[in-house]
């Protein structure tokens, strides 16, 4: 992409979506499923272990969504907009953390 060209909030918000919150949906849901159908675990214990599935596939997936934002020359206060109304983030805590870490990098 041209470093002159600005990236829609809709393709921000649709790629936010299809990197974090359809696979987290995905993995707790098919967890819960296999957990309880094929483990025999009690619902609790599989929404338990699905949640927890989920969370630490969120963390990795949501700094995966931001740094691809910066990357793509996308303003933080624009990730916090759209990350927020997309229920990816709830703080800009999260964003400036890997903001330092990417300047660091450099």
């Amino acid at each position: 992409m041209n470093k002159t060209e600005q990236i829609s909030n809709t393709k921000i918000f649709i790629i936010g979506q299809l990197m974090v919150n359809l696979p987290v949906l995905l993995i707790m849901s098919s967890i819960v499923f296999l957990t309880n159908y094929y483990l025999q675990l009690k619902l609790n214990l599989s929404f338990l272990i699905g949640f927890i599935a989920g969370w630490v596939y969120w963390a990795y997936s949501v700094e995966k969504w931001i740094k691809w934002a910066f990357l793509n020359n996308v303003e933080k206060e624009r990730i916090y907009k759209i990350g927020k109304s997309g229920l990816l983030i709830w703080n800009i805590n999260g964003i400036n953390r890997i903001e330092n870490k990417l300047k660091s990098q450099k």
